[in-house]
């Protein structure tokens, strides 16, 4: 007995092993706590989504209250259908309770609650977590402006361009959600890459382009065509054509040659000439074939068989470069240099005519290069950085412009920037004005496709204009915006760019100090304006002073990049700024931005 009371008393006082039990015991606890912070947050993602939908519920039916065929229970149930909806998950369950109706003063309150399983804490007893939110809406008091800048650049490519559209299609519709009462919601949309494509609304904005002008005749030949019967494969070529005519110095067309058909379709000029033979200076390729019979000859109008053309008051300059098209009878460049200038007609240096086919009037098109302030050219020729001459022609997308460029003045006083895009074309997506037609804009944003290269301080530029009534002109009926002080007024830009910005334009052209293309697309000189982050911040500075309330996002741009710091300065308040890693953070981002944008029409 003695021996089993010593034993005892030593098990007693044996603490080996107790560790492992209290862990055991504790390791439920834990997992519960660490759990916790799991289920919290997905309560808390849960709950933002539940009170975004029932805010965007309470602006979309408020204006049903005074509609006698809809009764309380049809507005509970729809509700309950957009906040079931809009929390996409099949797991959570809302209800709505009876709607708070008060027709006199249009306010609408409704309020809900949710429940969600839980994944964690279930483990100590709690199987469900829930809360109540509310939201109320009355008739608005703010009208609002709002227009939207999307990156739509090539990087935007495959599913982000799909995030980008969800995001902005759920935007506009949380933001127009609100029409119907005595106040009203506008979007303008403003998809860009390396320019802005104005649609409709390019010649009000970047002023006209000069027409065509259309040839009435073409002439480049004087006198009788004649045959030849020989031609010697000597160095120079000696044609022989019986009573030719010809004089030394005199410029002909061969063409028709059989065999020694080096020498067709070009135009040389005439030596050692006599009655019946000419030698073809310059012709000097020894290696070419022998002559077996054919051809034709016939004496030129002007050096080197230069076309001349009839175009009525065509108003070309001599020297001036002309593109010309819509002459198929015609070999050589398109490009010519104008000389010999009358009033109705001109000579096309270098543009042979050729010896066969024939000219119908009118089909034909002359076409200006250059660039002045009140009138474009459908083409312009511009020196490249590297030194060559290239030719761009013109869209119906617009730049930034050269002068007056950080204000807002209108295009009526001077016109935006013309785009001559050399290999980085003209954004496919328009333009919108203010619209309260949320079909049309969300038609417009499915329509995005990823191209181009990153202008971010034009789309900047660009969601000001929008919003500016020095443009109002421009727009259609109903679709201007209103003046800056106009009472109950908010005016709001949101810009999102996926980016570093790397386009800036001289004279509608890639400039210089872009960062992207080559030397053989940019322009030799650099942007009028400077560099892209100082024209976007002299652009945000211009639209803080005219009170317009900005918010921007940047989607995987990056913390500390140039990109991230612009979209921070420019946005009005720190909170105004949105970083988005991904996807879904654009979307909430979005969310987040209507909400804010939503609240001002809101009571609750």
């Amino acid at each position: 007995m003695h021996r089993f009371l010593s034993l005892a008393r030593r098990f007693g006082r044996d603490e080996r092993g107790v560790f492992a039990v209290l862990f055991g015991m504790m390791a439920i606890v834990l997992v519960a706590l660490a759990g916790a912070v799991v289920d919290y947050v997905a309560l808390e993602q849960t709950r933002n989504r539940a009170q975004i939908a029932l805010d965007a519920a309470a602006l979309a039916l408020q204006p049903l209250i005074n509609d006698e065929d809809v009764t309380p229970e049809a507005i509970r149930l729809q509700a309950e259908a957009i906040v079931i909806d809009r929390i996409g998950d099949v797991r959570v369950t809302a209800s709505i309770d009876a709607p708070v109706i008060d027709r006199e003063t249009g306010r609408l309150h409704l309020s809900g609650h949710f429940n969600m399983p839980t994944n964690f804490v279930s483990l100590v007893g709690v199987p469900n977590l829930g809360a109540a939110f509310s939201a109320e809406a009355m008739r608005g008091a703010v009208n609002m402006e709002v227009s939207l800048a999307l990156d739509i650049t090539g990087s935007m490519g495959g599913q982000r361009i799909i995030d980008l559209q969800d995001a902005a299609t759920e935007l506009v519709g949380v933001i127009l959600q609100g029409n119907g009462g005595e106040a009203t919601a506008r979007i303008a949309l403003v998809p860009y890459s390396q320019a802005v494509n104005a649609g409709s609304y390019a010649t009000a904005l970047r002023g006209p382009i000069r027409a065509s002008k259309l040839i009435s005749s073409i002439t480049w030949a004087t006198g009788s065509t004649k045959s030849i019967s020989n031609a010697t494969n000597n160095t120079p070529v000696k044609i022989t054509s019986n009573g030719h005519g010809f004089q030394n110095n005199d410029w002909v067309y061969v063409w028709g040659v059989n065999g020694l058909s080096q020498i067709n379709n070009k135009a040389f000029q005439v030596q050692n000439r006599n009655n019946n033979s000419f030698e073809l200076r310059g012709s000097t390729q020894s290696w070419w074939s022998n002559y077996t019979g054919g051809g034709s000859v016939v004496k030129c109008l002007h050096a080197n068989c230069s076309t001349q053309v009839t175009s009525n008051n065509h108003g070309f300059a001599n020297g001036e470069y002309i593109v010309v098209s819509g002459v198929g009878a015609m070999a050589g460049p398109t490009l010519v240099q104008a000389s010999q200038v009358t009033t109705n007609t001109l000579v096309l240096d270098g543009l042979v005519a050729g010896g066969g086919g024939s000219y119908v009037a009118g089909t034909g098109r002359l076409d200006c290069t250059w660039q002045n302030a009140t009138e474009g050219c459908p083409y312009y020729r511009f020196r490249t950085q590297s030194g060559s001459m290239r030719v761009e022609d013109v869209t119906t997308c617009v730049t930034e412009r050269g002068v007056n460029p950080f204000n807002d003045l209108p295009p009526s006083t001077t016109y935006v920037g013309r785009n001559y895009p050399t290999g980085n074309d003209c954004p496919d997506s328009p333009i919108i004005p203010l619209t309260t037609d949320e079909q049309t804009l969300v038609d417009a944003i499915e329509d995005f496709s990823a191209e181009g290269t990153t202008a971010g301080s034009l789309g900047i530029l660009w969601s000001w204009y929008m919003l500016s009534p020095n443009f109002g002109y421009v727009w259609p009926t109903g679709q201007s915006p209103e003046p800056y002080d106009t009472p109950e007024l908010l005016k709001a830009a949101i810009i999102m760019t996926d980016g570093e910005f790397n386009t800036v334009h001289y004279e509608g052209v890639l400039s210089r100090n872009s960062n992207i293309g080559n030397s053989s697309t940019r322009h030799e000189n650099n942007a009028h304006n400077g560099l892209p982050y100082v024209q976007a911040k002299a652009y945000c500075d211009a639209m803080h002073q005219r009170e317009i309330t900005v918010y921007t996002v940047g989607f995987d741009i990056g913390a500390g990049t140039p990109a991230a710091d612009v979209m921070s300065y420019c946005a009005s308040e720190p909170e105004n700024y949105f970083p988005a890693e991904n996807g879904d953070d654009l979307k909430d981002a979005f969310r987040q931005i209507a909400r804010n944008i939503s609240e001002l029409r809101l009571t609750q």
